[in-house]
């Protein structure tokens, strides 16, 4: 009989196949899976109207009104992950437009609609004016609302303009800029904002300016 490290050849191949009988023999374990539950990310406010308040308006329920526009030549609709986003579009230079060329830097415009004043007027131009970088005293706040451009949405309701370019300081590191308006009446506000570099901005202000008068916001509380 051959010994094989100390053992001889059967008593190896018996231990061998009694150790696979009692793996066999045993009942096969359960998986066991871990659920993680994701919760939505939720942003403290640094205070409604701060320049670091970067979260959208506070008043976010629904309004039962409709807001239509005319869409403006060239503008391409955009998916968003902003839900309340009721439009969202890449405006580009009209002057690319009309050559039939892309423009890589279009401005990007939303219309939102919120219930109630959405938060307060000027707390969400205090809040886009911490986008592009710009600070304003109560009273500079103030008075920027008070000489604001006024216009007519196409059903009727009063807006104001919301031009940053002009609080710009020239710093270097504001390069982006916004211009945009709002409907407020008591029961909504609506917002259209175009946010993009300085340069892109400007030359898009005239066709938003008639993209804002071509709203039409109708509906029970219009």
């Amino acid at each position: 009989m051959r010994i094989f490290a100390g053992f001889p050849v059967f008593a190896s191949i018996s231990i061998f196949l009694a150790g696979l009988s009692l793996i066999a023999c045993r009942e096969p374990q359960p998986r066991v899976y871990t659920e993680a539950a994701f919760k939505p990310l939720i942003v403290p406010r640094t205070g409604a109207g701060m320049a670091g308040d970067m979260s959208m308006p506070v008043n976010s329920s629904p309004v039962d009104i409709e807001v239509t526009w005319t869409l403006p030549e060239g503008w391409m609709p955009k998916d968003s992950a902003n839900s309340m986003r009721v439009g969202s579009f890449l405006a580009p230079d009209p002057s690319l437009v009309n050559m039939g060329a892309m423009d890589p830097r279009a401005v990007d415009v939303s219309v939102v609609q919120l219930a109630g004043d959405g938060g307060g007027l000027k707390a969400n131009i205090m809040r886009w004016m911490g986008q592009v970088g710009i600070k304003a005293t109560q009273e500079e706040m103030d008075e920027f609302v008070d000489t604001a451009v006024r216009f007519k949405t196409l059903t009727g309701q009063e807006g104001l303009f919301v031009d940053l370019t002009e609080k710009l300081s020239g710093d270097m590191t504001q390069s982006k800029t916004i211009f945009g308006a709002v409907v407020q009446t008591e029961t909504y506000t609506v917002f259209v904002k175009g946010m993009g570099d300085q340069s892109r901005v400007e030359a898009v202000k005239p066709v938003m300016v008639e993209f804002c008068k071509s709203l039409r916001i109708e509906g029970p509380a219009s």
